[in-house]
């Protein structure tokens, strides 16, 4: 992580015209960082740029009232990226901020050191750093690549999307400024995987309404995502390959597409909104009325599993039990999401062929229940716990309905019996419990 944030660094300094970084340099330009990251806002001092930083999420300690002595090397010792002898600076955390570092644990002689040239370029990097508000705190991203992509994409994503959604607004009391971060996202963010993909979809439908898209799309299948999230010295790092992102952006172009206007509480949705929106929305398991984003924990691991190209039905289920339970409906568009992701994906365990054969099984047994006394076996399938309980329930429900189905589906994926099961299960409750044919057919 740290040469691919060091890039950022180096596009930041080239494309403002510095060329060489020096003593003078530094100090003549060492605020267009905190600027550029806080979107042009005019920071023109230290005192501003610190309460931004904090603000930001940086781990600045309370007694950090200058930035510009901590840029200018005071000791000898080795650079830690290019391994010059001479005089350093010790890393903070406004120049590296994802230096994994716990005082009781990790000696101060072990911090990264850099040269000048190599510290500034860090610190500049805070640049292209873009950050999120969640309820866990911040979540922090950042693009790599080949320079050329690097550069294509991160104006696609800066210059035309982010500083349209992104604002940092200040207020004066009693003399003392204070600022407040805002992004403006259709999609609700609780949790940091969450607050990525909500970037995402609102970056894609951004870029096709101005017919940006393919372009977007070809430089960032270069082009890494970098995502950090945590609170204090602890946190996580998750990497999105390009090939990721890209199936990504083509997967919620997909689900975009099979959306229609319409009214969703109080809300005014269009068409590129609404498939998305109320299937992720509806991702809730009600659980607790003061602290909202207990309630979506499962959402927060099923995109984060989405993020790395993978469906999980069964976690999935899990949701979509939770909430009959509560007697709270279905999320729409289910089917729409699953075999989009599986057109763009491919599939871990099932693919398109398998799910279309699966979810038709378990929705014509759902149609075939529905109004009957045989819908209690949504539970007795839900809760068996081996293949054969599994199949003997389904085979006895068959019976009890008159059906003669195909169950080679079932018999072929035995080894997946749970996925494929969670599958089966999805599209009964689709049929028993849905809305119409956009959910389940």
């Amino acid at each position: 992580m740290l040469d691919a944030y060091l890039r950022n660094g180096e596009l930041f300094l080239r494309e403002e015209g510095v060329k060489e970084i020096n003593e003078e340099a530094v100090k003549r330009v060492y605020l267009w960082p905190v600027d550029e990251m806080a979107g042009g806002i005019g920071v023109s001092s230290e005192e501003e740029a610190i309460a931004i930083l904090r603000r930001f999420g940086f781990e600045l300690s309370g007694k950090t009232k200058e930035l510009l002595p901590s840029l200018i090397p005071d000791r000898k010792g080795t650079c830690s990226l290019c391994g010059e002898s001479g005089k350093v600076v010790l890393n903070k955390a406004f120049i590296f901020p994802f230096e994994r570092k716990v005082d009781s644990i990790v000696n101060e002689k072990n911090r990264l050191t850099f040269c000048m040239e190599h510290a500034f370029k860090l610190y500049s990097a805070m640049a292209y750093l873009y950050v999120v508000p969640t309820k866990e705190g911040t979540l922090k991203f950042f693009f790599d690549g080949p320079e050329r992509e690097l550069r294509r994409f991160k104006n696609a994503f800066k210059r035309s999307f982010w500083l349209d959604r992104f604002s940092v607004e200040m207020k004066t009391k009693n003399g003392k400024k204070s600022y407040s971060l805002r992004v403006s996202l259709t999609l609700s963010k609780y949790h940091p995987n969450e607050a990525f993909f909500a970037v995402l979809h609102d970056f894609v439908k951004h870029l096709r309404n101005r017919g940006l898209l393919q372009d977007a799309v070809e430089s960032g299948r270069m082009v890494r995502a970098y995502l950090v999230y945590g609170s204090g010295q602890f946190y996580r790092e998750r990497v999105i390959e390009g090939t990721t992102l890209e199936r990504l952006m083509d997967f919620l172009r997909r689900v975009q597409d099979s959306g229609r206007e319409t009214k969703w509480g109080r809300r005014h949705l269009e068409p590129r909104d609404s498939a998305v929106y109320t299937f992720y929305e509806s991702l809730e398991v009600p659980r607790n009325k003061k602290d909202r984003s207990k309630n979506f924990l499962e959402r927060e691991e099923f995109i984060r599993k989405l993020l790395a190209g993978r469906f999980d039905f069964v976690l999935l289920n899990g949701v979509f039990m939770e909430r009959i339970k509560a007697k709270l409906p279905l999320p729409p568009y289910y089917y729409m999401w699953a075999h989009s992701f599986l057109e763009v994906f491919g599939g871990d365990v099932v693919d398109v062929k398998a799910f279309e054969r699966i979810n038709g099984l378990g929705y014509a047994l759902g149609k075939a229940m529905k109004g009957t006394n045989l819908e209690r076996y949504q539970w007795e399938l839900f809760r068996a716990r081996g293949f054969e309980e599994f199949l003997n329930k389904l085979v006895e429900l068959q019976a009890k309905l008159g059906m003669s189905l195909d169950l080679r589906p079932i018999y072929e994926n035995e080894r997946e019996w749970k996925v494929v099961k969670a599958v089966l299960l999805n599209g009964m409750l689709n049929a028993l419990y849905g809305s119409g044919k956009e959910v389940s057919e």
